[in-house]
């Protein structure tokens, strides 16, 4: 079977099963992430292994579950708090955890242990802040804050909120594939030949005009009156930082010597190879949407 074959397939069983579970929100998204997580630190820690470190695994998976957990389960500003005294307490019990775990390359496991918290589950939970960001407009408004900022809110609706971050994946997919297709067709002038050597400046420039609208076209179909402007920088997020992330995520592998994350979807390697756009998009649309809704 052909890996676009392949791809095609992962495609049509996943893209439906992620609608149905981004629409359902809540505790349905919290735990789809939680173990999404699991899976995508497994690979950067198996990876990193290749850098002879040793890093406390275990320590990380739960960590990062607590933390998409707390991102679900409070408020915003309690969350952050908590997130924040998560963080403190991981660090210090990775330093002192080490001192009984007898491996090599100490400084190398320590950091590698906290990396891997930092890169997947810190970064995967602004999903869950996107999905509920008329939810956070409103806890603001309801908390009176108005006294610092005054937020309004970009979406129309609580269900929006699942089909912003529909329109989001849809354009980072569409990005993904038409940097892809089109640069192998038509592709000459290397974009990052040491890290990647197949990527070149035609096809990420596809990537970037077919985020833009592809984001444009889906916010059009799905959102009702949201704003053109913020349309167009999404998609140029989508497009320029979604390739940043796809390429920071190839560094990683190249450094270590590995061709995919894992071998888990057929045709599309592993979570990491398909999470590592969305790690980087989603964190940087939800700080966009927090400063463009909030005036301080």
């Amino acid at each position: 079977m052909s890996e676009l074959i392949k791809r095609v397939i992962v495609a049509i069983i996943g893209i439906p099963l992620a609608i149905a579970i981004i629409y359902a929100g809540q505790w349905y998204l919290a735990v789809v992430l939680m173990v999404l997580s699991i899976l995508a630190m497994r690979e950067f820690y198996d990876i990193s292994e290749k850098k002879h470190s040793y890093p406390n695994k275990i320590m990380g998976y739960i960590v990062g579950v607590l933390l998409i957990a707390n991102f679900q389960y409070f408020s915003l500003f309690q969350s952050i708090f908590f997130a924040i005294t998560i963080i403190i307490t991981f660090t210090l019990m990775a330093l002192i955890f080490e001192l009984w775990r007898n491996k090599p390359n100490s400084i190398l496991n320590i950091a590698m242990t906290l990396a891997g918290v930092l890169y997947i589950p810190v970064l995967l939970s602004t999903l869950l802040f996107i999905r509920h960001f008329y939810d956070i407009v409103e806890f603001i408004q309801s908390e009176n804050f108005s006294f610092i900022m005054a937020p309004r809110n970009i979406l129309a609706t609580r269900v929006e909120g699942a089909w912003l971050l529909v329109s989001i994946l849809v354009s980072i997919w569409i990005c993904d594939s038409a940097a892809y297709f089109i640069g192998k067709a038509i592709g000459k002038r290397k974009l990052f030949e040491r890290i990647s050597p197949k990527k070149t400046w035609e096809g990420a420039m596809a990537g970037l005009v077919f985020a833009i609208i592809s984001f444009w076209g889906a916010s059009e179909l799905m959102l009702r009156d949201f704003p053109f402007v913020s349309a167009i920088v999404i998609g140029l997020i989508v497009g320029i930082v979604g390739q940043l992330g796809d390429l920071c995520e190839s560094q990683i592998k190249r450094d270590a010597g590995v061709k995919d994350s894992s071998d888990l979807l057929p045709g599309h390697g592993g979570i990491l190879d398909r999470l590592d756009s969305i790690l980087f998009v989603m964190p940087t649309v939800f700080i966009y949407l927090f400063f463009v809704v909030v005036e301080f």
